[in-house]
């Protein structure tokens, strides 16, 4: 069994918990290894990813670990962590997995196609809006190619049901269990009355194009990455990835009852 160890080291700055990690990890017949920097590559020569961070770093790494198909056992050491399976004061409940006690759940993943041809993967989302500065945009809706409707909104967010307790919630949109596959689309602060959002089909490709014919600029940020300007007249097709996410699960709590303690802490 090789691991990787991926801690975020704004989180963990003095190494605290990475280091009581390792210590029980050496209690395994594991090979692990402490990555120096969890914005790089991550190294496909290993069985088991374990990211110390919040959803954000589970993010960063399961876009790797998707690509080669390497699950990931997470500790929250942010504030909500709705992904994390284990609470920095749960890191001996690793013994399960090491015992086999365990159950690996598969997230859907999200694929982004950019004016440019290039493939961007999701976990949680995709965000289409004017960048920094708030500036209402028009953008039309698609639907396997049909029409759908036109919207003067900040942006709109298309997310995975993962995705769907983030900024899409924060939006109004709906919560949607993990175990579902579909899309969602979530106007951000539309100006009309009647755009809502709409859940889709997980076999729905989702096209959203830029009318914007103002002096306004409109950028797509994928799982709160880099900004990628659209322009006028551009589209970018949205659909479910052929990759997903595999999350290890150690302890016997629905994704329900986890939201409801998370919540709970705000």
């Amino acid at each position: 069994m090789r691991v990787l160890v991926i801690p975020n080291k704004q989180k963990d700055k003095e190494l605290l918990y990475t280091n009581n990690l390792t210590r029980l990890l050496d209690r395994y017949d594991c090979e692990y290894t402490v990555c120096r920097d969890e914005y790089a590559p991550l190294s496909k020569a290993a069985d088991l990813f374990i990211v110390l961070g919040g959803d954000g770093s589970i993010m960063r790494a399961s876009h790797d670990a998707a690509k080669y198909g390497i699950p990931i056992l997470s500790v929250n050491l942010g504030r909500m962590g709705y992904m994390a399976e284990l609470e920095k004061d749960e890191i001996q409940l690793i013994d399960r997995f090491f015992s086999g006690d365990y159950n690996i759940e598969e997230r859907m993943m999200l694929s982004v196609i950019t004016p440019d041809g290039r493939e961007h993967i999701a976990l949680n989302d995709a965000v289409l809006s004017n960048g920094q500065v708030a500036k209402m945009v028009s953008f039309s809706l698609y639907s396997n190619g049909q029409y759908l409707s036109r919207y003067n909104a900040d942006g709109i967010i298309i997310s995975t049901p993962t995705g769907s307790t983030a900024y899409s919630m924060s939006a109004g949109g709906p919560v949607v269990d993990p175990s579902v596959e579909c899309l969602i689309a979530t106007p951000v602060c539309p100006h009309s009355l009647s755009n809502r959002p709409v859940i889709f089909s997980e076999k729905t490709v989702l096209t959203v194009k830029n009318e914007t014919d103002r002096d306004i600029p409109m950028f797509i940020t994928v799982d709160g990455g880099d900004n990628l300007e659209i322009g006028f007249g551009e589209s970018v097709i949205f659909r479910k990835a052929e990759l997903s996410t595999k999350l290890v699960r150690v302890k016997d709590e629905c994704f329900y009852r986890t939201l409801s303690k998370k919540m709970n802490q705000v």
